[in-house]
């Protein structure tokens, strides 16, 4: 049987009797705290037994210093005259115990309670929880950013929506942990004035919920990768943030050990922090490159020719549809080429083309693309986005009718709405083809035949 247990509590820094009630009921089921650990509060075995706690503030307090203040020591040995023993403290959080049967209580003042509990939070909630909540406010808006860039490419990224998932319940758990706590201490400083003092609100199920869902979300996101190598190097960057905070944590307890001076302590720590920090960005950038570079073998096992003084590659990638299956052809320098090919719940898209090289005379060339809209809300809306892109005007921007569309029948296509591209009023080979949950996109160099158009639809639907 071990004598020692570990123990993550979900509290929050201020939740004063949440701690203290909790405190109470693992003594008399056998535990009592030891350390409050980063990775954990650490319990030791003892006989179950009524132990009273009281969680006291002292927002003087340095975690970077090696010894506690001359005014902490006195603070101390007054409360072990009325049997209260210091057995951990976290920051300016100071945990003390008495088995006294009825025990004199350490604080008697409500007002000058509840005004050091907000001291310490200041100095050490307030900086962490607010530098989380805007970290993930960014990491929001830059994938708001790239979604108004791209919005179908962001909704074809399963890994892009959970990251997106995960920073939106980071800010909701930031926001709601300081909006309960202001919460609460406005009220606290009213019943201080009438001499009461206003118990905290636990959290731990709130923390609970988001966390389990938080960490949910990271570990979908990690399967979602398209390799287990992607995937890999996302499991090592939080790994390597865990080691970078556990050696953080070392050094600096290290260095309290030595008695080095907070001042001292604090600097080290955090200019190990930001430099490891930058290493460990460079060492993700660099093994993500490297993976990237090793799956992407495509092209290095594609044909290659000269033209020109250029070299270009030539695939023969198993596409749906070719050209051949439309029309007759003896051109066999034909490049077959998947361009992208992704899914998510939502949407999936499949790209590709057909292209001579460049050395050939005038052959015909293709280029479609499927996609297929999972849920139904969301037809209009990316019918809009391709009909948008169908008809967005890059040669010429300064006529904005030189470049659109045209509804045609789509009968023959087997389709529910067809649109045929204009340039400059005169219809191009280039059809947008609506079906019940799929829109296909295909562009030619000839005008298709009924029969070719009957072709296509049965060779693109799945």
């Amino acid at each position: 049987m071990k004598d020692t247990k570990r123990k993550i509590m979900p509290f929050t820094f201020y939740d004063r009797t949440g701690i203290e009630s909790k405190l109470e009921d693992q003594a008399a089921k056998g535990w009592l705290l030891e350390k409050c650990a980063a990775s954990g509060w650490i319990y030791r075995r003892i006989e179950p037994t009524k132990i009273h706690f009281s969680v006291v503030y002292f927002p003087a307090a340095d975690p970077f210093d090696p010894h506690p203040s001359e005014k902490q020591v006195r603070f101390q040995e007054f409360c072990e005259h009325t049997g209260w023993e210091l057995i951990a403290s976290n920051a300016q959080m100071q945990i003390f115990c008495n088995r006294r049967e009825n025990p004199i209580p350490i604080e008697t003042d409500p007002v000058i309670e509840v005004e050091n509990i907000h001291k310490s939070v200041k100095k050490t909630m307030f900086p962490a929880y607010f530098s989380n909540l805007v970290l993930a406010v960014m990491q929001i808006g830059l994938a708001a950013q790239r979604f108004s860039w791209d919005p179908m490419t962001e909704l074809l990224s399963l890994p892009s929506m959970l990251a997106t998932l995960f920073w939106i319940l980071d800010v909701v758990f930031w926001t709601v942990l300081l909006g309960m706590y202001f919460h609460w201490y406005l009220r606290a400083k009213k019943a201080a004035i009438d001499g009461q003092f206003l118990e905290t609100k636990s959290t731990d199920r709130f923390q609970f919920i988001i966390l389990g869902t938080s960490t949910l979300a990271l570990i979908c996101m990690y399967l979602s990768f398209g390799s287990w190598s992607t995937a890999l190097v996302g499991i090592l960057m939080v790994v390597g943030i865990l080691a970078l905070t556990g050696v953080m944590v070392w050094m600096s307890n290290r260095m309290k050990q030595r008695n080095v001076s907070a001042k001292t302590n604090r600097f080290i720590t955090y200019a190990f922090a930001v430099v490891m920090s930058l290493v460990l960005c460079g060492g993700v950038i660099w093994l993500v490159v490297s993976v990237r570079m090793e799956e992407n073998d495509k092209t290095a096992q594609a044909e290659t020719y000269e033209y020109n003084g250029w070299t270009y590659h030539v695939y023969d990638d198993p596409i749906p549809l070719r050209i051949e299956d439309l029309i007759e052809t003896d051109y066999e320098g034909y490049s077959y080429e998947i361009i992208s090919d992704g899914s998510s719940p939502l949407l999936s898209r499949y790209e590709a083309r057909q292209k001579t090289r460049h050395d050939a005379l005038a052959e015909p060339e293709m280029q479609y693309r499927i996609v297929h809209v999972k849920t139904s809300f969301l037809y209009n809306w990316v019918l809009d986005l391709m009909l948008e892109e169908f008809d967005h005007n890059y040669a010429y921007p300064d006529d904005p009718n030189w470049k659109e569309d045209r509804s045609v029948d789509p009968e023959p296509w087997g389709a529910e709405k067809a649109y045929q591209l204009l340039l400059g009023g005169e219809a191009h080979e280039r059809y947008l083809l609506c079906y019940e949950k799929h829109i296909i996109e295909i562009d030619l160099d000839w005008t298709p035949t009924d029969n070719e158009k009957v072709i296509i639809a049965e060779k693109l639907l799945p």
